[in-house]
């Protein structure tokens, strides 16, 4: 039976942070792993504001992912708590999803852009834990205090998610989130990467459709992004920034599968016009979307990172992922260099 699966709450808005109301319990802990987040007095807001509604709150931030998890559940197991409040980059909304899948505690999300960055811990990969927070907090205050860098990746690795998420779905719901998604990133993320308040509100809210939809989609795990995403990660990049530069090569090898999906993509965005023919107005779809990612800074492929040839050819000789996928994910496209 079709189904999707939702936070319980969605507050969107400006300061809405200051709105969060949380019901009474015993014991929150509250994860953060973002310096803007705690320079700005966000944290320190939401930790006051948790403080007046419940006793004991526990406060663990470091910028470590690995260490914020192991800091976080140790405090958990010994105390216990019946509230995870993750505030942060999508790593550490990632924490504490891991956290409230372990636990079953109630979780709550407040990310700074990006709530999903496939995060694997030791304890759990991504898509045993993955699942929907209880509340989720989208706020334009805290996205308007992040670097442009970190709004151009993560803007980019969202639409990827959006994209990955049309392959195995015939839910037509997560379909409309994900193109939804997918059209207001491409729509509002270059004024949002030079600081238009208009557009970083729209991509906030598009980034979150995008997450939403992956978050429903099936056998994800097994999709070339995910695949080649998980691969280059093993080099110490984070899967969601490899996401952000290998989507239009993944978008290149998956066209003629989600061909209609993008052609409605392209629609939405006005890169193309319903008289266009669906192959031409997706060619004119990825091809604008590297235009983006050019002009966001973004590498065009993961060689841009710095990955030394020898060492990519030395761990590609011992996986099973296609050559062809993580040739063209590390060199680039060579129609990218023609445009």
């Amino acid at each position: 039976m079709p189904e999707i699966h939702l936070p319980q709450k969605i507050l969107f808005g400006k300061d809405k942070i200051k709105d969060f109301s949380p019901e009474s319990c015993e014991h929150a802990i509250i994860l953060c792993d973002s310096d803007v987040f705690q320079n700005r007095g966000f944290l320190e807001a939401l930790r006051l504001k948790i403080t007046k509604i419940i006793s004991q709150v526990s406060l663990v931030v470091n910028s470590d992912v690995t260490a914020l998890y192991n800091t976080a559940s140790e405090i958990f197991f010994k105390k216990e708590a019946d509230l995870i409040v993750a505030a942060g980059s999508a790593a550490a909304i990632d924490c504490g999803m891991l956290l409230s899948h372990q636990s079953k505690a109630e979780f709550t999300a407040i990310p700074c852009g990006s709530a999903c960055a496939m995060t694997d811990f030791e304890h759990g990969d991504y898509y045993s834990y993955r699942h929907s927070p209880n509340t989720v907090i989208l706020d334009p205050s805290i996205i308007s205090c992040m670097p442009s860098g970190m709004i151009a990746y993560d803007g980019l690795s969202c639409f990827a998610y959006a994209i990955d998420s049309l392959k195995n779905t015939d839910n037509i719901i997560t379909k409309a989130f994900a193109i939804d998604g997918a059209a207001g990133i491409l729509k509002n993320i270059v004024p949002a990467y030079r600081g238009d308040l208009t557009a970083l509100e729209k991509l906030l809210y598009a980034m979150y459709f995008s997450v939403v939809a992956h978050r429903n989609g099936a056998d994800l795990e097994k999709t070339d992004l995910s695949k080649a995403s998980s691969f280059f990660s093993r080099f110490g990049y984070s899967g969601a920034s490899v996401c952000a530069v290998i989507i239009t090569e993944i978008m290149e090898n998956e066209k003629n599968n989600i061909k209609h999906s993008l052609f409605e993509i392209a629609l939405k965005t006005g890169i193309a016009n319903e008289y266009d023919y669906p192959d031409f107005a997706v060619e004119k779809l990825i091809d604008e979307t590297r235009k983006i990612k050019a002009s966001l800074g973004i590498p065009r492929a993961v060689s841009g990172f710095g990955l030394n040839e020898n060492e990519y050819r030395n761990k590609k000789s011992s996986t099973t992922v296609s050559d062809d996928l993580l040739d063209i994910c590390y060199y680039g496209s060579f129609k990218f260099m023609k445009l």
